[in-house]
């Protein structure tokens, strides 16, 4: 991926008698060169993955717990649209907690053809030829509660791991908060992540 996007949705929610913005969903969007149906499964799937023989360990992403157990650390609810053909080809799956314990759901759905929601196709600017988003819904661990909070934490951590590509112009990491009953209405915030180099060996950092 050379774009990836953090997306926040906020929506109005009655908050101890005061109706207050809040955190609604979380996506992740980018135009790398998405999945096709078995990776989509196996990358939902614990401790699973394409890079568990140590010769196809050449990058980020070993062990097969990234997807799945950061999303549930956060969220009840991931859904997976992935896509190598143009966006109208993408394909689909998810994990859900609560379907989990109800024992509802006891393995990774097969993916299916599912067309990507309209309102992030609305919000997302990275909609390449190929790609992935990752949504999270039913959030109930997550610390930051608006949009904001989330960017501007987020942008520390992400902004130090990833400064080399950040610096390089290799990789564009695009922040923003929409709201969710107003997509239409445009970005409530929207900036790119900048490199931060805790020895401040590059600048501006």
């Amino acid at each position: 991926a050379t774009v990836v996007e953090l997306l926040c949705m906020e929506s109005e929610e009655l908050v101890n008698h005061r109706r207050r913005s809040q955190i609604y969903m979380i996506g992740v969007l980018d135009n790398g060169s998405g999945m096709d149906e078995m990776t989509l499964q196996v990358s939902l799937q614990f401790g699973n993955g394409m890079n568990l023989d140590e010769v196809a360990q050449t990058g980020m992403g070993k062990f097969g717990m990234g997807l799945p157990a950061s999303s549930v650390s956060q969220a009840k609810r991931v859904e997976v649209w992935t896509w190598q053909a143009g966006v109208e080809s993408a394909i689909y799956s998810y994990l859900d907690i609560g379907l989990i314990a109800s024992k509802e759901q006891k393995e990774v759905p097969k993916p299916i053809k599912k067309k990507v929601p309209k309102e992030w196709l609305k919000c997302g600017g990275s909609l390449g030829e190929s790609g992935t988003l990752v949504v999270w819904s039913a959030i109930d661990k997550c610390i930051w509660k608006t949009g904001k909070a989330i960017i501007d934490n987020s942008e520390f951590i992400v902004g130090r791991m990833y400064r080399k590509f950040l610096d390089s112009s290799k990789v564009t990491i695009r922040m923003a908060t929409f709201d969710w009953n107003n997509i239409a209405g445009g970005a409530l915030n929207d900036r790119e992540a900048v490199a931060n180099d805790p020895l401040y060996l590059t600048a501006p950092s």
